[in-house]
């Protein structure tokens, strides 16, 4: 049986953590014009400052979070993200527009698209290990799709600088890594999915 006479606290950082978000992204819009780049750099940092008050606060155990895992599940994870990887491969290649180069890595001069490499999978770290794992703290195991759905929603939330769409697409993403989460209990191939689907668009002049 999941202990949840954490979940109060764990649900209270979590409200913080958006809320924090959602005042210094009105603070610093209001003052100053930044790029993209810096604002999914604060999602982060919030991201390990509720990492960092859940470790204080409550018990972390890194099997339940998906970090730690043994070597088969581990490449069940990999391969699932792979397949999703490879899905996203080909049909972004089908529907490319027809004046693009058929596949470009597009980094040079984009420092956000460079350092996607580590930003994926430390996004997916806080969606799943975090975030994911918070909620199922706070309404247990038995709820599954409704912690998929607050996490969607908590992630989509967190792009709203970048306008609704790109809110719904990541939403969109999130439950498909969470279902994939919830299928195998590992991080690493829904961070796999993660890379792929935001990086490879751009690939193929899509973004």
């Amino acid at each position: 049986m999941q202990d949840r006479s954490f979940a109060p606290k764990t649900f209270s950082f979590l409200l913080i953590t958006i809320g924090l978000y959602l005042l210094l992204w009105q603070a610093v819009a209001a003052r100053v014009s930044l790029p993209d780049y810096y604002y999914a750099r604060l999602i982060e940092l919030l991201g390990i400052g509720l990492f960092i008050a859940l470790a204080l606060h409550t018990p972390m155990r890194f099997e339940e979070m998906g970090i730690v895992t043994d070597r088969a599940t581990l490449f069940r994870s990999l391969a699932l993200g792979g397949g999703a990887a490879l899905l996203a491969f080909f049909v972004l290649a089908l529907f490319r527009p027809t004046d693009a180069p058929f596949f470009a890595w597009n980094l040079q001069g984009n420092t956000a698209r460079m350092t996607y490499f580590l930003v994926a999978p430390l996004q997916e770290v806080l969606a799943k290990s975090v975030m994911y794992y918070s909620f199922e703290l706070c309404f247990g195991k038995e709820h599954p799709w409704r912690t998929v759905g607050l996490s969607a929603l908590t992630f989509g939330i967190f792009h709203v600088v970048y306008g609704t769409r790109m809110m719904l697409l990541s939403m969109a993403l999130t439950v498909l890594t969470g279902w994939m989460f919830r299928r195998v209990r590992c991080v690493w191939g829904c961070a796999l999915t993660h890379f792929a689907f935001g990086f490879l668009p751009g690939c193929f002049g899509l973004a």
